[in-house]
């Protein structure tokens, strides 16, 4: 080769002709990217506004069309069209009916010609997801070649207006949204020509540029970057061959002395860089030996090529092994393995797993995946990073344990288990909860109507927790009440709830429910063997009361006779009250003893508590007088008026009439005070029930009698008394399922009370006492001795206890 040759070689590869030539290239693909950049604007810019003169042209046809097609005039409209098309950018105007039929055009061969809806003029819009009327004007333009030349064509909707459906010469339906299309066709001839000169002459200036910014370049580096660059180049190979020593000379300070100077601190950062880089991979190794993880490097063939101490010694794993050999003890790879997803497609992944150490022991453990590629991203090895999890999957499993035993716990519970999440939904309904209430787990599981299983206290405490209210006492102790079931049936529990708090945050409730209608079922059938019971002794003990009383009959029988035969009118009076006085004792028993043995439900109706007391005061008002006992009215003139009271009238007048003659008889046997009162009292309580109270001042009770009160066949009256006044008393205030207590002191007198639950109250016993008592017999059937006129008696002789 000439030396004339080898000097253009050399210039050409040289670094100053590549990195010129390299510019002027980069400068004229730029120069070409801004030629078709300004190109595309250029032609996007003339386009919109041939699209909007277009989209102006077009409705200016249809305003212009719109008078001879509202009077059927069809050369006016063939007339207008073809004028129009005469202008120069246009190239053609046609107007389809809604069949698809050119009605009008420029070109009169096209008319009565139907266009297929695939066609270039309708695919646009037709292929649209949405009505013609709502395509954007871009959706209704296309552009085709016709006569050589570009043309944008616009499709533009002519609707059906109220002025076409109403017109007399041809109504369209009104249904018919869209009655036609006008199709016009613009010509793009003069905005392609001036496209096209306008690239001719971007080019040429281009290329002028180019050239003259190539030669500049080339001239500048040769001189300014390729002798210092020659130097580089010595001093990189010195380098190359160890001899960090080597210093380029500096004679320049632009970037290309301030880069020799660079090169030239080079060979000392080098040898300090190595010794970083060994003292790196020591790190490295460390830490690879010593993380607290299981981790292995395998291959493609799943077989591990590098592993940490950790791995080998819980492990044993060895080089060579497969992955699977090692953490599993098996000879064939995981169905699951998740390390090939991670070798063939190179993504991270994890995955629970549970292998056997070299001990044959189980070691729960979570391993995940990561490639390891080359430089050129192609996937060479998989890290498998494996995390101990063995004390996690204890926990659970204990977890588990004890969820279940709490499952099988409540659902196995003899009582009902009724419990809420944090949302205010049933989560909890066990199988006692089932048969309670008469609900199936699924139907009720989710239900946010909290009122049919809980009872309305609770369930204000329930939203008042929910709703961050102070609450004073979170819990409810075996509080008896009713619950309605699924039939509407009152079922009686024993109820006790409790709202669950995670830091002083409502997330739950539970209620709980002992099913008492064995209980009250045996409590009723308890009440009626008491009072068999009571009857019998009474009657034992009335025989022998009888007995005297007969003899005291047998006695006035005598004087009557006596006084009979004598003609002693006197004497005959004196033996008929003996008479009389004896017959009543008799009479005062038997009614007792029978209203006792019979169990009766009370007959509710409208009452008015005031006007019961005043009657049965007004019953005793003479009687107390004759002994100077004042018998005074204390009445709530509210109780009745806000809630309408429903009672058994002549029940309660019974008990009244009970309690105060038992008081006027207090009052007479004290003979230590002048003056004595009775204290006939109504009121209502928190819940707007009637209360009863009948106080006195005489002789009062000490600690003996009032242990006997309500015991049988007991009296403080001796032969006055029967001892079943009191026992009658409570068991009308039971049977309207109320409450009667007193107080009493010795010399200072008493005070009896009966609380009185409305009918509204009541009715939450009634359908369980009912078919209670429909079931049962009475053992003591009293309707063959006394018949309905003997049992409304009500002498005051009945009621002393």
């Amino acid at each position: 080769m000439s030396g004339k040759q080898t000097k253009w070689t050399g210039i050409f590869r040289s670094l100053g002709f590549r990195i010129g030539l390299s510019v002027g290239l980069i400068l004229l693909v730029s120069y070409v990217v801004f030629i078709y950049l300004v190109l595309d604007i250029y032609q996007d810019f003339y386009l919109r506004q041939v699209i909007r003169e277009a989209d102006r042209f077009s409705a200016s046809v249809i305003r212009a069309t719109r008078y001879s097609m509202l009077n059927n005039d069809p050369e006016a409209t063939k007339s207008i069209v073809k004028n129009l098309s005469t202008q120069e950018e246009i190239s053609d105007i046609r107007i389809y009916n809604h069949d698809g039929v050119t009605k009008f055009s420029g070109q009169p061969l096209e008319v009565g010609t139907k266009v297929d809806k695939k066609a270039e003029a309708c695919f646009a819009c037709h292929s649209e997801d949405k009505p013609f009327n709502e395509v954007v004007t871009d959706a209704r333009t296309r552009i085709h070649y016709h006569t050589g030349h570009r043309v944008l064509g616009m499709i533009t909707p002519i609707y059906n207006e109220q002025s076409c459906y109403a017109a007399s010469c041809h109504a369209h339906p009104i249904d018919h949204k869209v009655l036609g299309v006008l199709d016009v066709g613009v010509s793009l001839k003069k905005l392609d020509s001036g496209a096209s000169s306008l690239v001719k002459q971007i080019i040429l200036l281009g290329v002028g540029t180019c050239v003259a910014v190539f030669f500049t370049i080339a001239l500048y580096i040769f001189f300014r970057v390729h002798r210092p660059v020659n130097r580089l180049k010595t001093a990189s190979k010195k380098i190359a061959a160890g001899d960090f020593s080597y210093k380029v000379p500096v004679d320049s300070t632009d970037e290309l002395g301030e880069f020799a100077r660079g090169f030239n601190g080079m060979g000392e950062q080098i040898q300090k860089r190595a010794q970083e880089l060994v003292q790196s991979r020591w790190q490295y190794k460390n830490l690879f030996e010593q993380v607290p993880c299981f981790i292995c490097v395998i291959d493609q063939n799943l077989k591990i090529v590098q592993q940490n101490s950790s791995m080998r010694e819980l492990f044993k794993g060895a080089v060579g092994m497969h992955c699977y050999e090692a953490f599993k003890k098996q000879n064939e790879k995981c169905k699951d393995c998740h390390a090939e997803s991670t070798l063939s497609r190179g993504t991270m992944s994890h995955k629970e797993h549970c292998g056997l150490t070299f001990a044959g022991e189980e070691a729960s453990y979570v391993s995940y995946t990561a490639p390891i590629t080359d430089e050129n991203g192609k996937i060479l090895y998989a890290m498998i990073i494996a995390v101990d999890v063995e004390d996690r999957v204890k926990l659970q499993k204990e977890l588990e344990i004890t969820k279940e035993f709490q499952e099988n716990l409540i659902e196995n519970s003899i009582h009902g288990i009724v419990a809420t999440d944090k949302d205010g939904r049933l989560a909890i309904f066990n199988r006692a909860a089932e048969t309670l209430l008469g609900y199936k787990d699924e139907e009720v599981l989710g239900d946010t109507d909290l009122e049919k299983y809980f009872p309305k206290p609770f369930l204000e405490t329930i939203l008042d927790a929910y709703l961050g209210k102070p609450i004073d006492n979170h819990r409810i102790i075996a509080q008896e009440t009713v619950i309605p079931s699924s039939k509407g049936e009152q079922v009686p529990v024993r109820f006790s709830g409790v709202i669950l708090f995670e830091k002083d945050q409502a997330i739950g409730s539970v209620g709980f429910y002992q099913d008492l209608r064995m209980f009250k079922q045996l409590e009723r059938e308890k009440r009626a063997s008491d009072r068999l019971a009571v009857v019998g002794q009474t009657v034992a003990g009335l025989a022998h009361g009888i007995k005297n009383i007969l003899q005291g009959l047998e006695g006035g029988v005598y004087v009557v006779q006596t006084g009979i035969e004598d003609g002693d009118q006197p004497l005959l009076q004196r033996g008929w009250k003996m008479v009389e006085k004896n017959i009543g004792h008799i009479s005062g028993l038997v009614k007792d003893l029978l209203s006792y043995s019979k169990e009766r439900p009370p007959e509710y109706e409208a009452a008015d508590p005031n006007a019961l007391a005043e009657e049965a005061c007004a019953l005793f008002d003479m009687r107390a007088a004759e002994k100077s006992i004042v018998i005074e009215r204390d009445f709530d003139p509210n109780v009745g008026k806000t809630v309408q009271v429903f009672l058994d009238q002549r029940g309660i007048h019974t008990c009244l009439c009970n309690l105060i003659a038992n008081a006027i008889d207090a009052c007479a046997i004290d003979d230590k005070k002048e003056e004595h009162r009775i204290v006939v009292r109504t009121k209502e309580d928190d819940e707007g029930n009637p209360v009863y109270e009948v106080s006195d001042n005489g002789i009062g009770m000490d600690a003996d009698t009032r242990r006997k009160v309500f015991a049988g066949f007991f009296s403080t009256k001796g032969s006055r008394g029967t001892g079943l006044g009191l026992l009658v008393t409570s068991k009308i205030v039971m049977e309207h399922h109320g409450d009667i207590s007193f107080e009493s002191k010795p010399g200072v007198g008493s005070t009896f009370t009966l609380r009185l639950p409305n009918r509204r109250a009541f009715e939450a016993y009634e359908s369980t006492d009912s078919s209670a008592n429909a079931e049962r017999t009475d053992v003591f059937d009293t309707d063959s001795i006394i018949d309905e006129d003997q049992e409304e008696l009500a002498a005051p002789a009945g009621t002393e206890g």
